[in-house]
């Protein structure tokens, strides 16, 4: 390596109104006494014989001649495409909302991939707690075809990949394990500290099948460097699923200005794609301050997708806070299938990693399967009987399920997640809350403060597409400087406050229903036409034309 130490200065200040000498007077006089390096270098050249006076000045005239042509000629210039890295040519540039493709795998294949990923070679020798915790609990999961948990559906997401030929890179700190030592997707021998990379061993069906590899990088605490160094390898590779995992969400920040200035406007600015995905450790877990937000509101302030809907055309970036394994395993797969490159947000899961219930089967990831920008409440037995719909995105869902089950009321509640903020999912949800045509309580639930998370941005999203006289509520934590409170007990009686406040209020909803049951029944007796909508209802959902034109197509 060579090291050249260099120092510099600014002759001229900031710009051509500037003038340095108004603040540092002694040091530009020295400054502008000096020659400048080139006219130096001339000087020590004609010295030496090496050059003349007059050839000089001829190369000086020439060059400055055609700096102004280029100058002349830069009023009337068209930009073109600019040169891409060989591979991009196969891809295009979206010009409009794509649907959802089919990402799944025959889960014959995804079991055999899922046995690979925690086989290791006899000669290296795997930790206890390793063996214990991580790959017999894997097996078991595998064979039973059930209860596959976060790691489980990403080393599918990964194995798959690689069969198909795509190569893989994960860097971040100690991504090797896992920040919450729940990934294990390199094993170190503890006799010979070799690294052993399962799925790096995985065999071709046949001859012709070229296998992708998987580059697990263990990178330093330089966030600004590596995400920049990863934003290069997915602009220079399309069809490499470059990942940067931060250890906590909030890390991110050591790199904003690659968020910025590239990640994010690369494509507006210069027309270069790129799908780099950033995996944002997110969730509010009595981690305290600084360890427990990724930010969500920060990122959807870049996105451009338009308040109003007035456009199909793709917003830059894709944030998603996806709920269950099976989401995440056709997010990463989706990312590389589709044909064009967006940079991938997830605010992915800490807690969610071991929660029984945020689980997926396998044949959530069978062919035919999909990611789901919406997820509707899976327990709603009779829409009609919903009085109250609450949209919430992320593991919030989960407490709030757990509430709705114990709650005798619960029937009434319907929990909807957005899985995908941006793109804003508006026919897919559209088409969900339309069918809860008795509700008339609509309320976002969140965990962080109100002025950080999802609400900002979802809230006039949601209000356009809800019935005429209906709005949308807010419950939860209230406007706060910090992310969250520092002090654990705190943070826990505030989740206890908001996941009380989204059930409040039900019994008189459901009285509501009640009266509109009698009403209806009245009505049939009396021989009068029934309303398609209950008589406590005064809005229409058809009035919102836009995305009722679409519903149908889901």
């Amino acid at each position: 390596d060579v090291v050249i130490d260099v120092w510099t200065f600014r002759k001229r200040g900031h710009n051509e109104l500037d003038e340095p000498s108004f603040t540092q007077p002694a040091m530009y006089k020295r400054i502008n006494s000096r020659k400048s390096i080139p006219a130096m270098y001339e000087d020590k050249l004609i010295e030496s014989g090496e050059l003349t006076r007059e050839k000089a000045d001829k190369v000086r005239k020439q060059w400055l001649e055609s700096l102004n042509i280029a100058f002349a000629d830069s009023f009337s210039c068209n930009p073109v495409d600019p040169t891409r890295p060989p591979g991009w040519s196969k891809l295009g540039a979206p010009h409009e909302y794509p649907t959802e493709e089919a990402t799944g795998v025959n889960t014959n294949e995804l079991s055999n991939i899922g046995v690979k990923s925690v086989t290791t070679s006899e000669s290296v020798t795997v930790h206890p707690r390793i063996e214990r915790f991580h790959i017999k609990p894997r097996l078991k999961k595998l064979q039973e075809g059930a209860g596959l948990d976060w790691a489980t559906a990403e080393a599918l997401a990964f194995g798959s990949l690689l069969a198909e030929g795509y190569n893989v890179r994960l860097s971040g700190q100690d991504v090797g394990r896992g920040t919450f030592s729940q990934r294990h997707a390199m094993l170190v021998c503890q006799e010979t500290e070799k690294v052993y990379v399962p799925l790096n061993h995985m065999d071709a069906d046949s001859q012709e099948q070229r296998m992708g590899k998987l580059e697990v990088v263990n990178s330093n605490l330089c966030e600004g460097a590596v995400v920049g160094f990863e934003y290069g390898v997915s602009v220079e590779d399309p069809f490499t699923l470059a990942i940067w995992e931060a250890q906590f969400g909030d890390f991110y920040n050591n790199s904003q200005t690659m968020f910025d200035g590239y990640i994010v406007s690369g494509e507006t600015k210069w027309g270069q794609q790129n799908g780099l995905v950033l995996l944002l450790p997110h969730g509010f877990d009595g981690g305290g301050p600084d360890h427990s937000s990724c930010r969500l509101e920060r990122h959807l302030q870049l996105s451009n997708d338009p308040v109003d809907g007035h456009t199909d055309a793709m917003p830059n970036i894709y944030v998603t806070y996806p709920t269950t394994p099976a989401q995440f395993f056709h997010l990463l797969r989706r990312q590389v299938k589709r044909n064009f490159r967006k940079p991938l947000i997830v605010a992915a899961p800490k807690t969610m990693l071991r929660l029984a219930s945020a689980t997926s089967a396998l044949n959530e990831m069978s062919p035919g399967t999909c990611f789901k920008p919406v997820l509707d409440d899976p327990t709603t037995r009779d829409p009609h009987s919903v009085k109250r719909v609450m949209v919430v995105s992320g593991k919030l869902y989960y407490d709030l399920a757990k509430l709705k089950n114990e709650n005798p009321l619960g029937e009434h509640v319907a929990i909807v997640r957005v899985e995908e903020l941006t793109p804003f999912p508006r026919r897919e949800l559209f088409h969900v809350l339309s069918r809860y045509d008795n509700a008339t309580d609509f309320v976002w639930v969140q965990e962080e403060p109100r002025n950080a998370g999802a609400y900002a941005f979802a809230a006039p999203r949601i209000k356009s597409m809800l019935p005429q006289h209906a709005t949308l509520r807010y419950v939860g934590r209230s406007e706060h400087a910090a992310t969250c409170s520092g002090v654990e007990t705190q943070q826990a009686a505030e989740h206890v406050q908001l996941t009380t406040e989204a059930f409040d209020g039900l019994r008189g909803l459901v009285a509501d229903l009640v009266i509109d049951s009698i009403a209806t029944q009245h009505e049939k007796q009396h021989d009068k036409p029934a309303s398609v909508i209950s008589a406590s209802v005064s809005h229409r959902w058809a009035s919102r034309a836009v995305y009722a034109a679409h519903s149908s197509d889901h």
